[in-house]
């Protein structure tokens, strides 16, 4: 089974630099030089999600035409709370509330969606 490697309770109050994603990934830079990557995977066909800390100078950097997002409405954003399984990962962000990154299959391959995947109006 893929490992995850995410202490929720250190990610409290960290801000959000900037992110970035592609179908099977999910990248976010914090101020404080930390970064969080998340990644959609199978394992024995099931599709899960890996998601850890890393030095933001290893992000990938994600630039899908197909799936390119506007991640700017995030950014300043403190994390408030964040809960993670291998099929979801729940952020609380201070003044634009809940993100889920969730993974799903399409065409046999495992693949990230995003809700919301822009601001609330």
């Amino acid at each position: 089974m893929p490992q995850t490697s995410i202490d929720a309770a250190s990610l409290v109050g960290a801000k959000v630099k900037r992110a970035n994603s592609s179908l099977r990934n999910f990248a976010i830079e914090l101020e404080d030089g930390r970064g969080i990557s998340i990644e959609a995977v199978e394992d024995e066909g099931e599709p899960l999600i890996t998601a850890n800390i890393i030095q933001a100078e290893s992000l990938p950097s994600l630039n899908e035409a197909v799936c390119s997002v506007d991640w700017s409405w995030i950014y300043a954003n403190q994390i408030k709370q964040i809960l993670v399984s291998s099929k979801m990962v729940r952020f609380q962000l201070h003044n634009v509330g809940p993100l889920n990154v969730s993974v799903g299959t399409w065409q046999g391959s495992p693949f990230l969606s995003f809700q919301p995947f822009r601001p609330n109006k």
